[in-house]
């Protein structure tokens, strides 16, 4: 009976310091922007929340700083299988 008694005391103790940790480093503001480069094929209206979010500075308020930019697509799909 006191066996199961200490081990339950650890084990709340334990999730404390590890709970207490972990709500001191959600406080913590990250003054360095990670940069997330973001290379889409087409503009599209399917992005729009992407832009929206992009342009009324949500990444950056969260700490990441995106690169947008538009790469070159495939003209013909590859089919090797057909070789």
């Amino acid at each position: 009976m006191k066996k199961k008694i200490i081990i339950s005391i650890l084990l709340i103790v334990i999730i404390t310091i590890v709970v207490g940790i972990d709500i001191q480093n959600r406080g913590k503001i990250n003054d360095k922007n990670e940069i997330i480069k973001v290379s889409e094929v087409t503009r599209s209206v399917f992005y729009a929340p992407q832009y929206i979010a992009i342009s009324q500075g949500f990444f950056e308020e969260e700490g990441i700083k995106i690169e947008l930019t538009t790469g070159q697509g495939a003209e013909t799909p590859l089919i090797w299988w057909q070789q």
